[in-house]
């Protein structure tokens, strides 16, 4: 999509978060803000894809064993970002969180959006749960900013980013659940937890924004086959599709998964998408996986 060039602000400003993993060259051509998570490790904050390299994290991780957390942004980091939105000029916004079964991210937005309506009656502040993360998370955020950028009112890029949500997912096998457990966030798959000698768990993100188990399989290959196998299953007769390929420090992996999904899926693009490190906190390294989304 060509970049907008009209100086008079879109009907609608979308704003993201780094979890989703837009490029950046995406979030500018379509006006996408993106707003950080925080990274904390030994009691230093660092912004989630802004000051903290992907590949130094899973580094210090494997090397250092390091326990980093996250945080998602404060309600003054919300407020701000949205107060200089509506000073801009910007009739209304929508904000697209990570799922709310994975960060507190959508209730403190959720809140700040409370407390900016106060100062700005006329305007209108919503706030949406994707309901997923990582890439897919992303093509929701993309697809409504593209309806943002057609000039649609906030009903009908509230829909665009609905309808999206039925169409995107993720799938990925990790090298162990140990992080994922550490972190709460495991969900469903609690029960996959124990010895993963030579097991690999393929993982995906439910319906209601929970990490939760596909199955589980022996061996990387069959791992890389078992993501694919779902991802053709998920898309099955639909001609357009879009693929991301998802890694943390499994670049070996990663050319393998996307040479595969290239001989099976056949997508229309597909393109790498390191991940981002707040969700490689709570997968560690060695994840890897497909992002999807298909018209």
């Amino acid at each position: 999509m060509s970049q907008t060039t009209t100086k008079k602000p879109l009907e609608v400003a979308v704003i993201g978060d780094s979890v989703a993993q837009v490029p950046a060259e995406v979030a500018q051509q379509l006006g996408i803000t993106i707003i950080p998570l925080i990274v904390q490790i030994e009691g230093t904050p660092y912004q989630d894809g802004v000051d903290l390299a992907p590949s130094e994290l899973y580094r210090r991780m494997r090397s250092e064993n390091i326990m980093p957390t996250t945080t998602a942004p404060s309600v003054g980091k919300y407020y701000e970002t949205f107060r200089d939105k509506l000073e801009a000029g910007a009739p209304a916004i929508l904000c697209i969180t990570l799922s709310s079964k994975l960060s507190m991210a959508y209730g403190t937005a959720c809140q700040a959006a409370e407390l900016i309506r106060g100062n700005f009656p006329d305007r209108q502040i919503e706030v949406f749960d994707s309901r997923q993360a990582a890439i897919s998370q992303g093509f929701i955020t993309i697809a409504a900013a593209r309806a943002a950028a057609e000039g649609k009112s906030m009903p009908e890029v509230i829909q665009a980013a609905e309808d999206a949500k039925k169409r995107t997912g993720i799938a990925a096998t990790v090298e162990t659940l140990d992080y994922l457990a550490r972190g709460g966030r495991i969900g469903k798959a609690a029960y996959m937890a124990g010895s993963l000698i030579k097991i690999k768990p393929i993982l995906f993100v439910d319906e209601e924004g929970m990490v939760a188990p596909l199955s589980r399989v022996r061996g990387d290959n069959r791992a890389l086959q078992a993501i694919v196998d779902h991802v053709a299953h998920q898309t099955n007769g639909y001609k357009t599709l879009y693929l991301a390929v998802m890694e943390a420090d499994a670049q070996d992996q990663a050319q393998q998964l996307e040479e595969l999904a290239l001989q099976v899926l056949h997508p229309k693009e597909i393109f790498h998408s390191e991940f981002t490190p707040v969700m490689g906190v709570h997968t560690g390294p060695g994840l890897v996986g497909l992002g999807y989304y298909y018209d």
